[in-house]
């Protein structure tokens, strides 16, 4: 017999056992500890012990899942305040075996009534920005970009029980050690423009600061050496957790940018080159990105500087109305 409730303090050691036993190693931060599960999944300030609910078997975690919510966007940034209208199933975690299939539905069917509890309108499966909260770092790559396709129950479950799939994000990775891509006309562009490494960026927003502050990011910006104009810019951050079995250490990128006056211009490609000689001088042996499937742009940037793609990640969302066994 299932027994549910919700998150106690005693809870991160079995927590963690589940977590290294069943979240897929292709895409998520493992083994972790105790201590590194606990601060960057359970202590966050906009955590919610009511969120967090543990599947018990005779008085044993056989599972757990975890739902949130995504950050007001306004300005100016109001930090630590949740948009409660938007929740999302963001985590599922269930012990391999039988039964297993069972307790993963009756847990989503848990989250969806905690998020209903708090005032959620939509209902979202796996988490994408800004609606990742507590896993960003640990879970789904560079970007925590839905549900990655190797976490076989999860995407089966929210599938089971009706969640349909809005949006697909394609992870990609480079070799370190392979040559770099060739740019033609990269002389040219390194005596035009200067590439600004910034270690810990204050201008990060709040909710990227609360995900990845202990992964050193790192804003990297292509700046105009006559007028000092920026024409684009990316952030990085240490996914080495990401390579805790493999032996690889991973850089993550994200929040890739070209102003838009000066896309189709070479910019993009060469702010790629720049990043990845830094991440071979920095000891990376793998360099990972994401893009939605359907960005045509940039999938072709991604492989034209010869990233190949490794998986897919998936963000679902349950059509309205709400099903009655969600009812609070």
């Amino acid at each position: 017999m299932i027994h549910y409730r919700p998150f106690r303090n005693a809870d991160p050691p079995a927590l963690v056992k589940l977590w290294n036993a069943a979240v897929p190693e292709s895409s998520s931060a493992r083994p972790l500890s105790v201590h590194e599960l606990d601060d960057h999944a359970f202590n966050p300030p906009t955590f919610d012990r009511q969120g967090l609910i543990v599947a018990e078997r005779d008085g044993r975690p056989v599972g757990f899942v975890h739902a949130g919510f995504g950050p007001v966007e306004s300005e100016p940034p109001q930090p630590l305040r949740l948009d409660h209208e938007m929740g999302v199933v963001a985590m599922l975690v269930v012990e391999p075996g039988a039964g297993a299939e069972e307790t993963a539905g009756g847990l989503v069917v848990e989250a969806e009534r905690y998020l209903r509890r708090k005032g959620a309108k939509v209902l979202y499966g796996g988490g994408a920005l800004p609606m990742n909260p507590f896993y960003w770092g640990l879970y789904g790559g560079s970007e925590a970009a839905g549900v990655p396709s190797s976490h076989f129950l999860f995407n089966s479950t929210l599938t089971n029980l009706g969640y349909e799939p809005i949006s697909t994000a394609v992870h990609l990775h480079f070799d370190l050690h392979r040559p770099d891509p060739r740019d033609p006309r990269a002389g040219i562009l390194r005596r035009q423009f200067e590439t600004v490494f910034e270690e810990d960026p204050v201008g990060s927003s709040w909710w990227e600061i609360l995900a990845l502050a202990d992964f050193h990011p790192m804003r990297v910006g292509l700046r105009s050496r006559a007028d000092g104009v920026e024409v684009a810019r990316a952030y990085t951050w240490d996914m080495t957790w990401f390579g805790r079995n493999d032996g690889r250490p991973r850089l993550g990128v994200f929040g890739v940018e070209v102003e838009p006056a000066h896309r189709r211009k070479g910019y993009g490609r060469f702010l790629f080159g720049e990043i990845i000689r830094q991440a071979r001088e920095r000891g990376f042996l793998t360099m990972e990105v994401q893009a939605l499937a359907d960005n045509e742009p940039a999938m072709i940037l991604y492989q034209t500087v010869d990233f190949e793609p490794v998986e897919q990640s998936t963000v679902f969302r349950l059509p309205a109305p709400f099903p009655e066994r969600s009812r609070p």
